[in-house]
Formats: structure tokens, sequence, C-alpha cells
């Protein structure tokens, strides 16, 4: 009896109480020791999930998931992303062999030209163009350091030492000229002795044969750049520089001419006449004749 009357109430009816007031009230009771609580609240307790918070390294990762699970921004279409390193260096590689094949290539298509490998004419480039401008610098035919260019200075410094070398004076630098622009050939002498000959023709007076030519050639241009005609006065010679003076003297006919053109090349020949000059001193009809000449 007095047990019934002791004992509290609500314990008749405590297992009429919801399972989460239970667990609230026993919290509240004593929420860090879970020794005073009863067995079978203990064994609440255990079921309940421990959720702990996470350190801050982990918070970061969680926050960095939930934003990419979410909807991002499309990002520009002009911008270029690239992820991975080595896409990079594949293309950096890719880059490098592309400007080594370009170099090749240009190198193979400008090869490097020595003096002497090939003609050398008005507009052209390369090393062996530089060489001949600093022979010709050197030997104070070329006023202006080499360049590399065949221009107009160069054209005219070439025509001076060939015109000063008995040469033929047209400007382009062949395998001759440069052949005695190597060797450091001498300028020609044009001095004449004091006895001999004309007056005032120089003094060199030798015998000479002589052809002449004009009839099929006419209207082409000589190598001293004159026009030939059939009445063109002129003398073609193989080394003498254009415009040198030489006299003909033939059975008491003289004849005063000027070196024109290049020639000739026929065996034993000295000059070739024009036909203008061949017909005054009477050459014509002999065709091939042994004459006086003095310069």
């Amino acid at each position: 009896m007095s047990t019934e009357i002791n004992s509290p109430w609500w314990s008749e009816v405590e297992h009429l109480r919801p399972q989460s007031e239970t667990r609230a009230a026993v919290a509240a009771q004593s929420p860090n020791k879970l020794e005073d609580a009863a067995p079978a609240q203990r064994e609440s307790f255990r079921r309940l999930p421990m959720v702990r918070r996470p350190g801050a390294p982990k918070a970061r990762a969680l926050v960095e998931q939930r934003r990419s699970r979410g909807v991002r921004s499309p990002a520009p279409k002009s911008s270029i992303t690239i992820r991975r390193p080595d896409r990079i260096a594949g293309l950096a590689v890719l880059l490098g062999l592309v400007l080594v094949l370009t170099a090749a290539v240009s190198a193979g298509a400008a090869p490097l030209h020595k003096l002497g490998d090939r003609t050398l004419k008005t507009s052209m480039n390369g090393h062996d163009v530089r060489q001949l401008q600093a022979k010709l610098h050197h030997i104070r035919l070329l006023k202006v350091a080499p360049t590399g260019h065949f221009g107009s200075l160069t054209y005219a410094a070439v025509r001076r030492f060939q015109n000063s070398r008995c040469m033929t004076t047209d400007g382009i630098a062949g395998p001759a000229t440069i052949a005695a622009l190597k060797a450091g050939k001498r300028p020609c002498s044009s001095k004449a002795p004091s006895s001999g000959g004309r007056g005032n023709s120089g003094g060199i007076n030798r015998t000479r044969v002589v052809t002449w030519y004009g009839p099929g050639w006419y209207g082409r241009r000589t190598a001293c750049g004159n026009t030939l005609t059939s009445r063109l006065m002129g003398v073609a010679h193989k080394t003498l520089p254009c415009g040198t003076v030489v006299y003909f003297k033939f059975r008491g006919q003289t004849v005063k001419t000027k070196v024109v053109d290049r020639g000739p090349y026929a065996a034993g020949v000295h000059y070739d006449l024009t036909w203008a000059a061949a017909r005054k001193l009477g050459v014509i009809s002999i065709g091939r004749a042994t004459v006086r000449a003095s310069r």
C-alpha cells in the first residue's frame, strides 16, 4: 500500500510519453553525463546519430563541393581556358618544331653564295655581292660600304674596274671580271712611246690584221653601248677600253676610229672594223687585210 502511494504517479504512464520528449528531458537533466540516466534512457541516447562539427579544411571542401553543384555562369566565348599543363608543354614543343622547320626552309631557299659561284648583275643580293663590293671598296672604286645589294653604285664601280683593266665594260661581274678582281689585276697601261706612228696618235705603231663586220648586225647594241648602223665609224677590240682612239693606215689612206665593241674572235685577227670604217680605209673588197695600227 505504502509502495503504491510513495511511487510517483507518472511512473505508470512514463512508457506512454513520446520518445523524443523522453530524450530531451534526460538531456536537460544531465547533458554531459550519461551515467546518471537510466539504462533505458542511455540505450535511447546510443541510438541517436552523432553529428560533429567539421574542421576548417573540411568545411571549405564542403563549401566548394556545394558551389560546384550549383549553376555556373557560362564563360565568354572569346576566352580560352587550358586546364592541363601538359597541353601547354605540347603546344610549346610544336611551336619550336615549326620555327626550326621554317629556318631550315629559309636557309635552303637562300644559300650562302661565295664570290665566283654565279654571275652578279643589277638588283641581285647575297653574300657574294658583299664580297664583290668589299674588293671594289678596297681598291677605291666603290665609295660606300658593302651592303650586299647590287645597285647603281656597284654597277658603276664594276664598269670602272672593267674599263681600267681593258675588259668588256658591261657592268656585269662575270667569271672574267671576278677572276681579275680576285687576282688583283693592275690597270692596263695607256702610255705610248715618244717615237713612231702618227704625231698625235699616241705612238704605238704596229702591223695588225683587221677584218670588218656590219650587215646582219645593224640595229643591235654593241658592248660599249652604241647602236650598230652602216654609218657608225668604229672598231672592235678584245681588251682596249671603250672610246680608245685608234688610227689605221692602209695604202696611203688613214682612218681615225674609236673602240665601240668587243671582238674579233677569229684566230689571228686583232681588230674588227665597222662597215663604214672599212669602206673608208679601202678594205671592203679585201675582207682581211694587214694594216698599220697606232694609238
